[in-house]
């Protein structure tokens, strides 16, 4: 509803032709009164299972059901501290900023448009519990969200979302044929035979090079559904739009790898005994890659874990395990026995690449 008077001197408004379209005017104070959205902030927080945490308003507009922890900026903050207070004050909760995840318009029935701003947050402290007018807080898995309040924040959500839902999905993908190579030809393929996974694993070419060809290989497993990694490199993978990285033992620790990759992006973590692999999936890792399971020229530094070392592991893991080291077209049944769901090679692949994922793939069928 447009205003009558003029909030500066209480005088008459009237309506002028200003920038292409009717504005209010006040000839008095001579300005137009510009109706610019009212700011709001939101806060995206995931806790370590993913589930999105929501309040349950306790108030108009959309008394009883949920939305975003968030609320109005006020005079003197930025939309940071707004939203960083906002969910300390709903929830109990003192956050980190993450990332901005989305700017979205939406309509309030009391104020108006309303700009809103989405952050993602990680939790720094605090005890959850409702706060001033949230009636309720608690997390839900994104697939079973309750009805939310507003649109914009419906948006940003299915924005924050989204990268998290690939890597949520990829315990639910078929088993098959993990190809590792440097080779672009022999990447591109795999892709197309068919191969569940690519691995790019390349440490002493120039690093132009590197992402090119780390490009090249993205291109190629966007357009087959394949899922494609980088080993070791973190910028490799996120310059190039990778789905994940692969890290081994002595590379950065998991907690600092997903700092800096975001929640989206799967992490599989190299292990050689059953200690070790409870621990990388404690600490959240989406997939291992155990090896050597037997002896092989490319992890001759690796202990020997075995089939039975393999099954040992897959028996204490929830989480997909790529057998690596030794591992070929003989042995590959006996590997998907003992518990594994990737067969992960270099050198089984580097000839008649097709025909062999294609056969990988009927043994894990």
């Amino acid at each position: 509803m447009g205003k009558t008077f003029c909030p500066r001197c209480g005088g008459k408004l009237e309506k002028r032709a200003q920038e292409g379209r009717q504005r209010d005017y006040c000839p008095a104070c001579r300005v137009v009164l510009y109706e610019n959205p009212v700011p709001a902030t939101a806060a995206v927080v995931f806790n370590g299972r993913h589930e999105l945490l929501l309040v349950r308003r306790g108030a108009e507009p959309g008394q009883g059901k949920w939305c975003l922890p968030g609320g109005f900026q006020e005079t003197g903050e930025t939309p940071e501290q707004c939203m960083l207070r906002e969910l300390r004050e709903e929830t109990g909760l003192s956050g980190s900023i993450r990332g901005l995840v989305a700017l979205e318009m939406g309509m309030n029935p009391l104020a108006g448009e309303v700009l809103v701003a989405g952050f993602l947050v990680g939790v720094a402290g605090g005890e959850l519990r409702p706060g001033d007018d949230a009636a309720a807080a608690e997390y839900f898995p994104l697939a079973n969200l309750p009805e939310l309040a507003f649109q914009s924040h419906a948006r940003i959500i299915e924005k924050a979302g989204r990268p998290l839902r690939t890597r949520l999905g990829f315990r639910d993908l078929p088993g098959g044929a993990y190809v590792v190579t440097h080779d672009e030809g022999i990447a591109r393929a795999a892709c197309v035979a068919g191969a569940r996974i690519v691995q790019y694993r390349e440490k002493d070419a120039p690093a132009a090079r590197r992402l090119a060809t780390a490009l090249a290989i993205r291109g190629a497993a966007s357009a087959s559904g394949t899922l494609f990694i980088v080993n070791d490199q973190l910028d490799i993978a996120l310059l190039s739009g990778a789905d994940g990285v692969h890290l081994g033992r002595d590379d950065v620790a998991i907690e600092a790898a997903r700092s800096l990759l975001g929640p989206g992006m799967i992490i599989g973590i190299s292990c050689s005994s059953l200690e070790e692999a409870v621990q990388a999936e404690r600490r959240g890792a989406d997939y291992l890659g155990v090896g050597a399971v037997v002896a092989t020229p490319t992890k001759e530094n690796y202990p020997v874990v075995g089939l039975e070392g393999l099954r040992r592991i897959a028996a204490a893991v929830a989480i997909p395990i790529a057998a690596i080291g030794g591992v070929n077209l003989e042995n590959m049944a006996a590997m998907k026995a003992a518990g594994a769901k990737y067969p992960a090679m270099v050198r089984e692949f580097q000839a008649e690449t097709a025909a062999r994922v294609a056969a990988v793939n009927r043994i894990f069928l």
